[in-house]
Parts: structure tokens; C-alpha cells; sequence
């Protein structure tokens, strides 16, 4: 996932450079929505750390 990420940040930075603004779109939502996944993938991980943790 990181590396997905870090490839679609790599062209969107290309695109905005190069002045190819509907690409630059293109690779912003595709990044976002990654960003948006791991943010869940995170959540879920800590809630079920926290529900299978030991309780003294």
C-alpha cells in the first residue's frame, strides 16, 4: 500500500509540474482515496488491538 501510494504521489507531482492539469486530478483523487483507506485500515486495526487486549 505504501508503495502504491508513494508511485501515484511521484505522477501527481510529475503532472503538476509539467502543467498536465487533468492528470494531476486524476492521480490527486487516486491518492486521496488511498489516504482515505489507510486511515480506515488503521481505525479497524486499532479497534480490534483494543478489543483483544488483556485486562489486568
Amino acid at each position: 500500500m505504501a508503495f502504491l501510494c508513494s508511485f501515484e504521489t511521484y505522477f501527481l507531482n510529475d503532472a503538476i509540474l509539467s502543467g498536465s492539469y487533468f492528470f494531476a486530478l486524476f492521480w490527486g483523487i487516486l491518492l486521496l482515496r488511498d489516504v482515505q483507506r489507510v486511515y480506515y485500515v488503521t481505525k479497524v486495526t486499532k479497534a480490534i488491538l483494543e478489543a483483544t487486549k488483556k485486562k489486568d
